[in-house]
């Protein structure tokens, strides 16, 4: 082949080879055509640069007039831009922006021009967040001011049948600028349609930084409050999880929740609220965190405080006690009384103290101000201190030992302001012999089957402190122990709480009721066991006590004879020194 061939087949060759490959569709330009058509659709403005903007709003400052279209343009934009020595903005000065506002209006003729002004006052309306802890009052106001001039202002931005895109979305969303701007959207925003949102914020250039943002969070908890409270309870989760993630509405948002809940009926236990309520605003009874609580209601208060003592007693008989395997008893007790504790507080070994487990470091988290340190030999131990009523009660993790009890009236032989120990009658001791009750977790003493209903009619007879109310069909029957006295003292068919009501021959609720309020005399407490029916067994003239034989059973006649100073005392009746 010569070589005019050879260079004939190569051009031949490479002619053919683009012919013969398949070429990639770029669709970028479509893509910056549809992009400049909807810029153009939005009526966007060239860009105004803040320098600008910045020189525009000094010289409305000092002049208070707007010179030009131009200066007008630039000073609507600007009205949110702090400017001079003193970092000042329009929308914050008392004098100035009124001004503002009635410049503008002399524009309205000329639609287009007062147009770009009113897209400017917009922008200034979504940027500026007048709930901020730096807003001051006047420009709350004037921000409230902007919103009802935008408002009834904005039919005029709208020229014939051509108008930008933002005109034509502002006329669909035009609640925006009304005092519940988000309602709207609450509702398809919680199940999770976001469609006419994104329509919003695109066609008026709603950054996320815009307070419509915190709106739009607390408009779906507004949605939440007005469904059925299974409803409600349903989408908690969900919105916790939005509130963790978005701190300028967590507090405001938490309340709501919090008071919503607070109406179902029965309360039902949510886990996740009770954690989120700790974890941001503290305990609800600690002094120290009353500031964050006052944003709820009393019973939303009480609520959770209900919820964390529970939780606390839980915690106690299961991480931090030794309870037998499978024996929850002491756990089921104390339960019943959450609504009855007053204060609680923990007293820590080292064990419990140092542990890096997740659930120990939870805990001590949540117990952030009850605990004081436990000095013990034994790693493991801790204390349960329980205030009710004139009681302070202290259970041990070890079942073995009693639950102590001492008159909150009087000082206690201990300090939880440094640490205490166990050693009975040491230092700080837990332990002490001035014990006002001295109660074994032990069945089958005292006359009674179980330990429980020991504690229970003691709380009760001799404080007056009932557990939480309980339906009839939980009501513990009481089963007589061999070789026990039916008819002894405290025997009671129920628990005394189910008798609170049960009343003497003769006694009638007003009755008994004055006889709470009388001072004891010798002749009164004549008088008073006559009326009532009681025996009195006098034994002060041989150095020994004046009795009243009755039993614990009636929780008012229990009350008269504890406020005269009488103690009560298994099988035999009531007591007071001679």
């Amino acid at each position: 082949m010569s070589a005019l061939e050879r260079l004939k087949s190569s051009l031949g060759t490479a002619s053919s080879q683009p012919i013969g490959r398949s070429w990639a569709v770029d669709n970028s330009i479509d893509q910056e055509i549809t992009r400049l058509q909807r810029h153009l659709k939005a009526g966007a403005l060239s860009y105004l640069p803040k320098d600008l903007q910045v020189e525009a709003v000094q010289r409305f400052w000092v002049s208070r007039e707007l010179g030009s279209l131009t200066d007008a343009r630039l000073v609507s934009y600007g009205v949110t831009l702090p400017v001079g020595p003193q970092r000042m903005c329009v929308i914050e000065d008392r004098e100035r922006f009124p001004v503002l506002l009635r410049e503008v209006d002399q524009i309205l003729p000329a639609r287009k021009h007062y147009r770009r002004c009113y897209q400017g006052l917009l922008a200034g309306y979504f940027s500026y967040d007048p709930h901020s802890k730096e807003a001051p009052q006047i420009g709350r106001e004037n921000w409230a001011a902007l919103r009802t001039y935008l408002h009834d202002r904005s039919g005029m931005v709208v020229d014939g049948d051509r108008n930008p895109g933002w005109v034509d979305t502002l006329q669909s969303h035009r609640q925006v600028l009304s005092q519940e701007p988000c309602n709207r959207y609450g509702t398809a925003f919680l199940d999770g349609d976001s469609r006419e949102v994104d329509e919003l914020r695109e066609g008026l250039s709603i950054a996320d930084a815009s307070w419509f943002t915190r709106e739009l969070f607390l408009a779906q908890i507004r949605a939440a409050e007005r469904r059925s409270d299974a409803g409600f309870l349903k989408v908690i989760e969900h919105l916790l999880d939005m509130l963790r993630n978005n701190e300028a509405v967590r507090n405001e948002g938490l309340a709501m929740l919090l008071n919503r809940h607070a109406t179902v009926q029965p309360v039902p236990l949510s886990v996740p609220l009770r954690d989120a309520a700790v974890e941001w605003w503290g305990n609800p009874w600690l002094a120290s965190n009353s500031m964050r609580w006052s944003r709820v209601t009393s019973a939303s208060r009480a609520m959770v405080t209900e919820w964390l003592k529970l939780e606390f007693i839980e915690a106690f008989f299961t991480l931090l006690a030794e309870e037998r395997t499978g024996d929850t008893r002491r756990l089921e007790f104390w339960k019943r009384y959450v609504n009855a504790i007053d204060e609680v507080h923990f007293a820590l070994g080292t064990e419990a103290r140092t542990s890096r487990a997740s659930d120990f470091v939870a805990l001590r988290r949540k117990m952030a101000g009850l605990v004081v340190d436990l000095q013990d030999n034994v790693r493991s131990n801790n204390a349960f201190i329980m205030k009710m009523g004139p009681l302070v009660i202290v259970e041990f993790s070890g079942y073995s030992n009693a639950c102590y009890g001492y008159d909150g009236r009087k000082p206690l032989p201990f300090r939880l302001d440094r640490p205490v120990v166990m050693p009975k009658n040491a230092t700080n001791s837990l332990k002490h012999s001035a014990y006002w009750i001295w109660l074994q977790h032990q069945d089958g003493i005292h006359g009674w089957n179980r330990w429980e209903e020991m504690f229970t009619a003691t709380l009760a007879t001799e404080f007056g402190i009932q557990p939480k109310k309980i339906g009839a069909a939980q009501t513990h029957q009481r089963e007589p122990v061999a070789g026990t006295h039916e008819k002894g003292p405290l025997r009671a068919q129920q628990e005394p709480s189910t008798r609170r009501h049960e009343a003497y021959p003769g006694a009638g609720s007003d009755t008994i009721d004055a006889w709470k309020s009388r001072n004891y005399t010798r002749v009164m407490l004549s008088t008073f066991t006559e009326r009532f029916g009681l025996k009195i067994n006098d034994l002060t003239a041989n150095n020994g006590n004046l009795w009243v034989q009755t039993d614990a059973t009636n929780l008012d006649v229990n009350q008269v004879l504890h406020r005269w100073g009488f103690r009560y005392k298994d099988n035999k009746g009531w007591w007071k020194q001679g």
